[in-house]
């Protein structure tokens, strides 16, 4: 009788983890850290317990890694831990003439400045950079400096590529990664949708089942015109929704994703020539559940966590329902 209970009890406490729900987190890229209303609303309604913040990137500057825009926090963050993250450009694993030593003692003074004087505590530093085959070795190789030095956890990002040409590209020695789920096709001028495709998605998802590295998934909830002139793109245009350029004149909607530029003019501080087209890109409610649906066949494991990007309130207010995101999660 009491080997039926135990057998019993070990069968629900398996099916209890199984259908565990991923948990809500959210990555925060701005220059100052300030949340609104409708922001913190959405942290608090989703029960979201992290917030994924760039503190800066790095880029080539004469040929040293230079430290780009810092975060400044204009309030503190008390109901989310903070997780700093870092984008390094890949020309920096590209040059030969970075010393990776001095790159990893310099990022984490940074950080080390950053949260002295914010007063924050950090167990993880996340590293965001597209790496190539090319630079795969100098990466690699900064890591494992970077694991040396930094004895918490250690996540990198990972994108599609990196996990099907996983042999070619390296599998970083971290403690997880994070699938980066979004921006999979070319900019263009066509119909075609760069953050999200499913059928581009499809080419690379098989790979997943092969790869070893534990993996949580960020999905994106931004959008963004292309901005293009004589089927050249001229900008990529960030937080600002298309329905700006209604009831102005020197706008003229094609359909409900496309505009045509009627006349010369400087708007939102962009220059305009008659001519010049707007495509708006974006992803729906639909997409996300779509999203998920195709992930969570191909994944050989549920991930613990979904991190969106980015909480902005331009991204955030076209979900009308705060639990989206967390209820969304459940159809893991």
């Amino acid at each position: 009788m009491k080997k039926t209970v135990l057998f019993l009890l070990i069968i629900m406490l398996s099916s209890c983890k199984e259908d565990k729900v991923p948990l809500v987190s959210f990555y925060y890229w701005k220059t100052q850290l300030k949340l609104t209303k409708l922001e913190k609303q959405t942290l608090n309604k989703n029960e979201v317990k992290k917030l994924y913040v760039r503190y800066f990137d790095v880029k080539l500057v004469n040929n040293k890694a230079f430290p780009v825009a810092p975060i400044h926090f204009l309030e503190n963050v008390k109901n989310q831990e903070i997780i700093p993250v870092v984008f390094i450009k890949n020309e920096i694993f590209s040059s030969k003439k970075i010393n990776h030593d001095e790159l990893v003692t310099n990022i984490l003074k940074l950080i080390n400045q950053i949260d002295k004087v914010n007063r924050i505590q950090n167990s993880e530093i996340q590293i965001d950079c597209d790496w190539t085959i090319e630079s795969k070795d100098n990466y690699m190789r900064f890591l494992e400096i970077l694991k040396s030095k930094y004895h918490k956890i250690i996540s990198v990002t990972i994108r599609l590529h990196q996990i099907k040409y996983s042999n070619e590209t390296k599998i970083p020695s971290v403690d997880y990664g994070v699938l980066m789920f979004y921006n999979m096709g070319k900019l263009g001028t066509d119909n075609s949708n760069s953050i999200y495709d499913p059928k581009i998605a499809e080419k690379y998802l098989p790979s997943l089942k092969n790869y070893p590295l534990k993996l949580k998934v960020a999905l994106p909830i931004f959008s963004w015109i292309i901005h293009s002139r004589n089927n050249q793109i001229v900008n990529l245009i960030s937080k600002i929704e298309l329905e700006s350029f209604k009831n102005n004149a020197n706008f003229e909607f094609e359909d409900e994703t496309k505009i045509v530029v009627k006349k010369n003019v400087l708007f939102n501080g962009f220059f305009f020539k008659e001519g010049d087209k707007l495509k708006l890109e974006d992803v729906s409610k639909s997409d996300i559940k779509e999203m998920i649906n195709l992930l969570s066949s191909y994944m050989l494991n549920k991930p613990e966590e979904i991190i969106y990007y980015d909480l902005d309130e331009n991204n955030i207010k076209k979900y009308n329902d705060k639990l989206f995101f967390k209820t969304c999660n459940s159809s893991f």
